[in-house]
């Protein structure tokens, strides 16, 4: 785990506790990195024992369900300062020094998920309105947006070079993130200014689809009782071979048409 220089965080005349905010890999059952909160108690004094009190305020993303351990160490929110922080009293011996570690579960990270979904709805809303008034527009913001969103997977692929940098990247990133969100709005509202198809034209092209199809159906039928016709005539005149070497009598049509051969 890599360790930085600790920051003092508090001081008191005869005792002080420091703050020391590390970035490493903790086993976990995600195998994600944590975030450590080293919190530490000292006394100066080389004579006497005393009581250091600790208090340390947690970063402002910080839920109490993203704390992994935190020991023995109390927990309380702040009004004020909007966060939680972690606090207690122990006594330390002369020369002593504590160390509290605080594990945080690592939320300084926006899922790429997010970023995928949110690239998805600019390109829908970008291509509804490519043809309309707003084209030129539509394009420029577009532009826009995928730069932010590129910004922030360039950011998070780059390795943090300490724990302040990993959140102060993170907030710079949800900045970008929630500029490219309202960005997004601004499309979506041009989508609604889209003037809509008048109800007049609407209802002239139904009545033209359905004059079409009316016309379409009536020149099949007519179709269809021609046909039929014909196959009704052609059964009618058709005497089969079979039948007439069988002395099938011949119809009334054909008795008229034989010319009488004597008296």
């Amino acid at each position: 785990m890599r360790q930085f220089k600790p920051v003092i965080c508090g001081f008191r005349l005869t005792a002080f506790f420091l703050l020391l905010v590390t970035y490493g890999l903790v086993t976990c059952d995600l195998c994600q990195a944590n975030v450590v909160l080293k919190v530490i108690a000292a006394n100066p004094s080389k004579e006497m024992t005393q009581k250091v009190p600790v208090k340390a305020f947690l970063p402002k993303e910080v839920k109490p369900e993203d704390i992994i351990d935190k020991g023995d160490l109390d927990m309380a929110y702040d009004t004020q300062q909007g966060s939680y922080y972690v606090y207690g009293e122990y006594e330390v011996k002369p020369g002593e020094m504590m160390t509290f570690d605080i594990e945080l579960r690592d939320i300084w990270e926006i899922p790429d998920n997010d970023i995928e979904v949110l690239r998805k709805d600019v390109t829908k809303s970008a291509e509804l309105l490519k043809n309309s008034e707003f084209g030129d527009r539509v394009a420029y913001i577009k532009e826009g947006i995928e730069a932010k969103l590129n910004q922030v997977i360039e950011n998070q692929k780059a390795a943090p070079a300490n724990p302040a940098q990993h959140i102060s990247n993170y907030r710079d990133n949800l900045a970008l993130l929630e500029e490219s969100k309202r960005d997004l709005a601004l499309l979506r509202g041009f989508v609604a200014q889209m003037k809509p198809m008048p109800t007049a034209a609407v209802w002239r092209l139904i009545l033209a689809i359905v004059i079409f199809l009316g016309v379409l159906g009536a020149a099949f039928y007519i179709i269809w009782q021609k046909q039929v016709k014909t196959i009704t005539q052609d059964d009618t005149f058709f005497v089969p071979k079979e039948e007439e070497a069988e002395g099938v009598a011949p119809t009334k049509h054909e008795e008229g048409e034989k010319k009488p051969t004597g008296t």
